[in-house]
């Protein structure tokens, strides 16, 4: 089954170079290359004309005499294909071995998995320099994860692989949000309104040249109308802490659905939990992460973590210690974070019909 790989282009030359000499020599499964090329200059044009000529290559170019933007050309390079799965790549990134192959694989696993990810520094995980040989090499060391993925609130457009049975379903992006910005996010939530899941495949890895795409100017005004719109759309992304000070078969078993539910509609959850307790076996999701104290000084420590954060700080804070409660109440002047105290059932910590 092929798949077709999108690459929306507007100059950077070099990168789109790069980016399509790395697809050549890492790809392993079957594919073509189409280009939309947003009216690139001279130097760009002349490139994509050379790979059209390539008899070796499949390769479609597809030309518009002005620039459309990156989410318009992706839905051309859609319209274009009726392949089995489509992958849309920017033109900054470089591909590394087999990353397309396993996307697919991960892809395969499950009928609800619609959108996969790679592993990139995008998601956090950076090689330590930028050449492509560096690149190349640390990529080897995400090889051993292959079959291995983690669910995520949303994916990133950097780098996705999507099946067309999800495009039969609800088409490609939405144009509301053309150039870019805020597409993705809102792809992967109607994704998951269909039924989907968006996972990133840890043993694929592709690197990103970061906002390569958009000229500096550009992108606060862009991404400050696009997330209007999706939060007029979708609602604000909440941030939800649950302090867990005790343990009960009950307890673990709720918060675990809470934070799950809340973590697959793109919201973000902490859980700051006792190392004395018993492992609360959370469900792997990019959206959920969880830490450890010693109970020593439980309480202190966590209100530091709270008081911490300046920028991105917590909408909500679950807590089952009722000294706690207190405490985190007086210095909600500080953090600004509603508390909520949970019962013997923790009450979903109200935190579902109060986020969705």
């Amino acid at each position: 089954m092929r798949c077709d790989i999108v690459i929306p282009v507007w100059n950077k030359k070099e990168l789109t170079q790069n980016c399509i000499e790395s697809i050549i020599r890492n790809t392993h499964h079957p594919y073509r290359i189409i280009v939309i090329d947003n009216a690139s200059g001279l130097d760009t044009a002349r490139y994509l004309d050379k790979l059209e000529r390539d008899r070796g290559l499949d390769f479609l170019l597809i030309r518009n005499s002005e620039n459309l933007g990156f989410t318009r050309a992706v839905n051309q390079g859609i319209e274009a294909t009726e392949a089995e799965f489509i992958c849309v790549l920017n033109n900054d990134t470089i591909v590394t071995d087999n990353w397309l192959k396993e996307m697919i694989t991960i892809a395969g696993l499950k009928d609800n998995i619609g959108i996969v990810n790679p592993n990139s520094n995008t998601l956090g995980c950076s090689p330590p320099g930028n050449s492509i040989d560096v690149i190349e090499t640390y990529a080897k060391g995400f090889l051993k994860d292959k079959g291995e993925y983690t669910e995520l609130g949303a994916a990133i457009g950097f780098c996705f692989l999507t099946k067309r049975a999800l495009i039969n379903k609800i088409g490609g992006l939405d144009e509301i949000f053309s150039p870019g910005y805020f597409d993705d996010t809102d792809y992967s939530l109607r994704a998951a309104q269909a039924g989907y899941k968006s996972v990133c495949a840890l043993g694929s890895y592709v690197y990103h040249t970061e906002h390569a795409s958009f000229r500096d100017k550009e992108l606060e005004k862009i991404f400050k109308e696009n997330k209007e719109k999706f939060y007029q759309r979708h609602g604000r992304p909440k941030r939800v802490l649950y302090i867990v000070s005790r343990y009960s078969e009950n307890y673990s078993r709720v918060i675990k659905k809470d934070a799950y539910d809340l973590a697959r509609k793109a919201n973000w959850v902490w859980i700051f939990t006792k190392k004395s307790l018993p492992v609360l076996n959370v469900p792997e999701h990019g959206n959920i992460r969880v830490f450890s104290y010693s109970p020593l000084f439980f309480n202190l420590k966590v209100i530091i973590r709270v008081l911490w954060r300046q920028k991105k700080k917590f909408n909500q804070i679950c807590v089952s210690s009722p000294g706690l409660k207190i405490i985190l109440e007086i210095l909600s002047f500080a953090h600004r974070a509603k508390i909520l105290m949970s019962t013997k059932s923790f009450c979903r910590c109200q935190a579902i019909k109060k986020i969705s």
